[in-house]
């Protein structure tokens, strides 16, 4: 509940943002440039939190406490070492990396874009910081307030934009400060669990040598969507005003209202796939990935469906409203049409590499996923002046696709297939839903006609009524019993 709230209050914070900003130049520059500690450093923290959890673990459960305490102090002190050089290193090269980022951006706003790069490279550390410590926090059982920090985070970002407006130089000092505030409202708990820090770097230790050799492997292969949204926004600044602003509303919108399904199936599945690897137990690891596709697939399919009809007025319901107008929506809604075919990538990237990092195979989905950025730069280049905000947020959906067919033909070698037949007959299961839940799209749309309400609310409601009516009565929805199936 807590997750859900805070993804909640950080889906307010966007519509907020967007209310106050719209699709302007200056939105161009404060979405590319802190798509940084919004997407690759979320994900560098990320990466660091899954291998420092089970290091952690070994230390609590195998070694004494004077040796836990020495083990997290110096990877403490290592990432408060390199995220601080990092950080002003990148301050004195804020220029180069603005134009590197954003290189579309041209006369004053580039100004304010070498500012807010200044002011964001320090998330660096910060966010860092704040991944480990609560993936420490999880490893003793605090699992609220791990994932309870956001919450502040968004109240402080809604409250400086309710009350200083469209001052972008001020939100961008909130974003940094709000992600320090995450540490260290974290940090209390270390010293009630009475770790004591011992402020000596050890650049030999073995274990923080194995994490950072471990950490880039991750990195790359667990952030393919993450890192093509970058690179969309970075091309996006090349074309007219409020372009890449667009791609970041309408990615954000796709990524929040799927990660709440997917990122929670991942999450579920991962301890009992770790058991399986461990184990060697092919069956049961065919089983659950088999289990779990089938479960996305009965409540993304209509997801799409629903987007593919419905994209303009979502993105109406959910933005347009004060500087967002109604060109932003035909924007943003575009962009988010297309962004939302990547689900079947978002998805296999979840799942697959969960798996592989259970198995100790760190670089089968980071050479899939370098492979597949290089197509994706590739595409990019060919499509973004011609096709614009659909040809680029096409073309990440087709690299994610290429992505699951590369990781799916993997998995399949490694362990066997694992669905194939099921999932098809699966789906063939699944068409008596969908064609009645588009059946009453239809009609309600003739009789009702336009307008939010009955045009939009009302078949959007009636059709997720009726398909979840179906599915009950065609007996679709035992596949979320995955205790029955895996016993």
């Amino acid at each position: 509940m807590a997750i859900f709230f805070s993804k909640v209050l950080g889906f307010c914070r966007d519509i907020v943002f967007a209310s106050v900003f719209g699709t302007t130049v200056i939105t161009d520059a404060f979405q590319v440039i802190f798509s940084f500690p919004g997407l690759l450093f979320a994900s560098i923290g990320t990466a660091l939190s899954s291998v420092n959890i089970p290091d952690l673990t070994y230390f609590i459960n195998n070694r004494t406490k004077e040796e836990r305490d020495r083990y997290l102090s110096n990877l403490f002190a290592h990432l408060a070492l390199w995220g601080s050089l990092i950080s002003v290193l990148g301050m004195v090269c804020a220029p180069a990396i603005t134009r590197l980022i954003a290189p579309g951006l041209s006369g004053d706003v580039v100004h304010i874009a070498v500012v807010l790069t200044r002011i964001m490279l320090p998330t660096l550390l910060f966010v860092s910081l704040t991944y480990v410590t609560a993936g420490v926090l999880q490893v003793h059982g605090y699992f609220l307030l791990s994932a309870a920090i956001s919450i502040p985070f968004n109240l402080l970002i809604i409250a400086s934009l309710i009350l200083k407006g469209d001052d972008i130089i001020l939100l961008g000092y909130v974003t940094t400060i709000g992600w320090m505030l995450q540490f260290l409202i974290q940090f209390p708990v270390l010293i009630k669990e009475k770790y004591h820090f011992f402020w000596k770097i050890d650049f030999k230790n073995e274990q923080i040598v194995n994490m950072f050799r471990q950490l880039g492997p991750i990195l790359l292969g667990n952030s393919l969507l993450q890192l093509c949204l970058i690179i969309d926004r970075s091309f996006g600044t090349h074309l007219g005003e409020g372009t890449a602003a667009a791609l970041a509303f309408g990615s954000n919108l796709f990524v929040t209202v799927t990660s709440v399904f997917i990122v929670a199936m991942s999450t579920v599945v991962f301890p009992r796939l770790s058991k399986y690897c461990l184990e060697r137990d092919y069956a049961q690891i065919k089983q659950l990935i088999g289990s779990s596709f089938k479960i996305l697939l009965f409540i993304l399919v209509p997801y799409l469906v629903l987007v593919f009809v419905y994209n303009h007025e979502i993105v109406t319901l959910v933005y347009e409203r004060g500087a967002f107008t109604s060109k932003s929506t035909d924007m943003t809604s575009t962009a988010f049409l297309f962004y939302s075919f990547a689900v079947v990538g978002y998805v296999c990237q979840e799942i697959f590499n969960r798996f592989y990092y259970a198995l100790k195979k760190f670089r089968v989905p980071m050479t899939a996923s370098m492979a597949c950025l290089a197509l994706k730069v590739v595409l990019d280049l060919m499509l973004y002046r011609t096709a614009g905000i659909p040809g680029i947020s096409a073309s990440t959906a087709f690299c994610l696709l290429v992505y699951a067919i590369i990781m799916s033909t993997m998995t399949s070698r490694e362990i066997g297939g694992f669905g194939g037949t099921g999932l098809l007959a699966f789906a063939v299961r699944m068409l008596p839903a969908l064609a009645v839940m588009l059946g009453i799209i239809v009609v309600v749309k003739l009789v009702a006609g336009e307008g939010l309400i009955m045009g939009f609310l009302l078949p959007l409601a009636l059709s997720g009524c009726a398909y979840l009516a179906v599915a009950r009565l065609t007996r679709l929805d035992r596949v979320f019993y995955l205790r029955e199936d895996i016993k």
